[in-house]
């Protein structure tokens, strides 16, 4: 069942190590009638970038090896880095750091778990322009 007012070409990157975790946010992503792909590495999540062209990138910030403000940095410093939405994904804000995010380029902060109408939001943000250049926000 898709969200209506959703566009079904927005293409959405989800970056987690935790595969059940990306894997079930994808499948809630595809069933509000979005186009979600996961990877589980941030090594990957760069290279996929290139090839995918995501309008929003919801990126876990605890991951072993390359950890999500490494990814979100390596992102930025792409070619396209700069027309995706960066959403930094926390299970605790205390993995939060806001002044570091902030420089590398985040545009909002999420804590897990997420819900349906919170990624609708978060799309829909992503579509949009307004955003660019503010602080990022913090959704709860």
């Amino acid at each position: 069942m898709s969200i209506p007012n959703v566009d079904p070409n927005t293409r959405i990157l989800v970056v987690d190590d935790n595969v059940d975790a990306a894997d079930t946010l994808v499948i809630l992503l595809q069933s509000l009638g979005f186009d979600a792909t996961a990877t589980y590495d941030g090594h990957e999540a760069v290279l996929l970038v290139e090839l995918i062209r995501p309008q929003l990138i919801i990126l876990d910030l605890n991951m072993p090896g390359m950890d999500g403000f490494e990814t979100a940095a390596s992102i930025r410093g792409t070619e396209l880095g700069d027309r995706s939405y960066l959403v930094a994904l926390t299970g605790s804000e205390a993995d939060l750091d806001p002044v570091l995010a902030s420089c590398l380029g985040f545009d909002v902060f999420v804590t897990k778990p997420v819900g349906s109408r919170q990624l609708t939001e978060l799309a829909r943000a992503a579509l949009r322009e307004s955003g660019r250049g503010s602080p990022p926000q913090h959704f709860h």
